[in-house]
C-alpha cells in the first residue's frame, strides 16, 4: 500500500507549480468554504489538500466524535496531504484500492479540457474496521483556470448506510451520472492477462516484432494490445505504463 501511496504522492507533489497569485487565494478560500458547508450539512469530515504546499486543512463534524478521531474544536492544519489518522480506522485493502483509483483519476483528469475537469469525481465505498457503517467518500481535483496541474484535492467523507461486504469505487461524470471507470478489489485484473504479459515483455526490453514471434500473434495484434494498455492506464507511453504497473504491483 505504501508503494501506491508513495507514487501518488510523488506525482501530485512534483508537478510544475507556478507562483502564487490572487486567483489561487480565491480558489483556496472557495474550497475551504465548500468543505465547511459540507461538514455543517452532513456532519461529515472534509479534507482539503493543498498539493503545492504539501499541507491539508481538516474540517470534522460530529462523525469525528463518533469515531474518536480529529478531536479538535476548530479546523486542523497538518503538514501532509494524507489523512493518516482517518486511514487507520478504514480497512487497509480499501485504502489501497482508494489510492489506486485516485492515481488512475489523476492520469485521467489530465486528458480532460480544463473547463470540464470540475465535472468529474471519484466515489468510493470504504469499510470501517470497528464500526457497523461504511464511509461514502468523494474526491474532487481542482485546477486554476488554464493550468495543467492539480492544485487542490477535496475529500469528503460521511456515513454510508448501504452496507457493503467489499470495496467499491468509480470515476463518474457528475453532469450525466456516467461511470467512466469502475473498480473492485481485483484491481490486478485492470489489465487482461495478455496485456500484462505483453507489458512485462516490453519492460524486459522486447520489441513488438519479438513479442509477436514469442506469442505467435501478429505485430498488429501486439500494437493493438499496446494501445489498449495506454488507454486503460491513461499514460502517454509504454515507459510510463511499465513504471506505473510496477509500482502498483500489477507485474
Amino acid at each position: 500500500m505504501k508503494d501506491v501511496q508513495y507514487n501518488l504522492n510523488e506525482q501530485l507533489l512534483t508537478q510544475d507549480f507556478i507562483s502564487e497569485n490572487e486567483a489561487e487565494k480565491i480558489q483556496l478560500a472557495k474550497c475551504k468554504s465548500i468543505a465547511k458547508n459540507f461538514v455543517e450539512l452532513e456532519n461529515g469530515i472534509a479534507i482539503l489538500s493543498d498539493l503545492k504546499n504539501n499541507k491539508s486543512y481538516i474540517y470534522a463534524g460530529k462523525i469525528a466524535d463518533e469515531l474518536n478521531i480529529f478531536q479538535h474544536k476548530n479546523a486542523l492544519e497538518i503538514e501532509s496531504i494524507w489523512e493518516d489518522e482517518l486511514f487507520e480506522i478504514i480497512n487497509a485493502e480499501d485504502v489501497l484500492q482508494k489510492h489506486i483509483l485516485e492515481l488512475q483519476f489523476f492520469q485521467f483528469i489530465k486528458t480532460i479540457p480544463s473547463e470540464r475537469r470540475k465535472d468529474f469525481c471519484v466515489v468510493s465505498q470504504l469499510r470501517l474496521l470497528h464500526h457497523h457503517h461504511s464511509f461514502l467518500h468523494k474526491m474532487y481535483y481542482f485546477f486554476f483556470l488554464f493550468h495543467k496541474n492539480v492544485e487542490l484535492a477535496l475529500c469528503l467523507y460521511h456515513f454510508d448506510f448501504m452496507l457493503s461486504s467489499d470495496y467499491k469505487g468509480m470515476i463518474i461524470n457528475t453532469t450525466n451520472g456516467k461511470i467512466i471507470q469502475q473498480t473492485t478489489v481485483e484491481n490486478s485484473n485492470f489489465l487482461s492477462s495478455r496485456e500484462k504479459e505483453i507489458l512485462s515483455m516490453i519492460q524486459s526490453g522486447k520489441r513488438s516484432k519479438e513479442i509477436a514471434s514469442s506469442l505467435f500473434i501478429s505485430i498488429n495484434t501486439v500494437n493493438r494490445h499496446r494501445q489498449n494498455i495506454l488507454e486503460k492506464m491513461r499514460v502517454g507511453n509504454m515507459t510510463e505504463a511499465c513504471t506505473l504497473a510496477t509500482k502498483l504491483k500489477w507485474l
